[in-house]
């Protein structure tokens, strides 16, 4: 999806705000191989525009005048097949819409800091490495798929069980908001296996997320807290801003020690302290993303004769953080992100904490 010339990334900014627009452009410009060669004021002009030409990325904002985010996106997406970045101001009023975005068609979201104009700047390092990581995204991939609803509703067991004899810990970044949903959906309300979710994302935006998967899955989903205990059929959503660890007492303990590759939660602390815990009674699973966050764990995961589940490269919009766990020999299976519910319920199966 690279431009042909010079091998250059072309991006559309769709904002209403003249002074974002050339904030975002001299932050983008800076880049020798990323160009800003389209401008938009509103998700109107943006389509009208893409009828004549289309970049290789969009970066829109959230809200806008005439057309706002959301609905440029359900059209665009109708279209074309252009990776689309939220890039906008937002507060934690604003988490559920970003998750509205995503399960659209945006494949990621970056967080402008409010009334925070000297902060701006440490925002060129993530627009470029996310812009540079989605622009040769496999197209099949940005075709949104709808997750399954409206499916018969069971009730939701009771936290009060006894702690799990297992465990699954599922990994994810860049474009798997919604295949954790689809994994969560197709899970049985009877699981038997406690399930940790570790997402990289802020901190605004986990306890949204974590509703969301819990009103998507038959399972009980919620945010984790320090202490909860792991229970069959209950998955802990790790906070933004924290590390997830998991302690002898099979509880759940959050901490903010220094970041891990650059990532808070890091994908890594859970599954190495989930492996020591359990065991072989640990399932791994490593989705869509970008980094080398969970690689490590997935391998201490292995070495203690758990298993590793990992998405594909072809269903993966970024296949970074599952690839570097198969440079590492610690995938068992690597499946399409359709398979990844049935492979994770088998590879549960299969350990028996030999």
């Amino acid at each position: 999806m690279l431009s042909t010339i010079k091998n250059q990334i072309n991006v559309m900014i769709v904002n209403d705000s003249p002074y974002m627009v050339e904030i975002l452009s001299n932050l983008i410009s800076s880049h020798d191989k990323i160009k800003v060669s389209m401008k938009a004021r509103d998700g109107v002009d943006a389509l009208r525009k893409l009828k004549d030409k289309q970049p290789d990325i969009i970066l829109v904002d959230l809200e806008m005048p005439n057309m706002d985010g959301l609905t440029f996106i359900e059209k665009a997406m109708s279209q074309y097949v252009i990776p689309i970045i939220v890039v906008s101001n937002y507060s934690q009023s604003g988490a559920k819409l970003i998750l509205d975005f995503l399960e659209f068609g945006a494949v990621d979201y970056i967080a402008i800091p409010q009334d925070s104009p000297e902060l701006i700047h440490e925002l060129q390092d993530v627009l470029i490495r996310k812009i540079e990581a989605v622009a040769g995204v496999n197209p099949m991939v940005l075709i949104p798929k709808a997750i399954a609803r409206l499916r018969p509703s069971v009730q939701k067991r009771p936290d009060a069980r006894g702690a799990s004899t297992k465990v699954i810990v599922i990994g994810a970044s860049t474009g798997a908001p919604n295949i954790v949903s689809s994994i969560l959906s197709q899970f049985p309300a009877d699981l038997h296996a406690g399930v940790l979710v570790i997402q990289h994302m802020s901190k605004d935006f986990t306890t949204s997320f974590a509703q969301r998967l819990d009103n998507e899955s038959d399972l009980s989903v919620r945010e984790a807290k320090d202490g909860d205990q792991i229970h069959d059929g209950v998955v802990l959503v790790a906070p933004g801003d924290y590390h997830m660890v998991v302690g002898p007492d099979k509880k759940i303990h959050l901490n903010q020690s220094i970041k891990r590759l650059g990532v808070r939660p890091s994908v890594n602390v859970t599954m190495i302290s989930a492996s020591e815990v359990f065991g072989a009674n640990v399932v791994g699973v490593l989705l869509s993303g970008m980094g080398q966050d969970g690689a490590f764990g997935m391998k201490v995961i292995k070495k203690r004769h758990g298993r590793t589940v990992a998405q594909d490269e072809f269903t993966s919009v970024i296949f970074g953080m599952a690839k570097a766990a198969c440079d590492l020999n610690a995938v068992d299976k690597l499946v399409p992100a359709d398979k990844l519910s049935m492979t994770i319920l088998e590879e549960l199966e299969t350990n028996v904490g030999e």
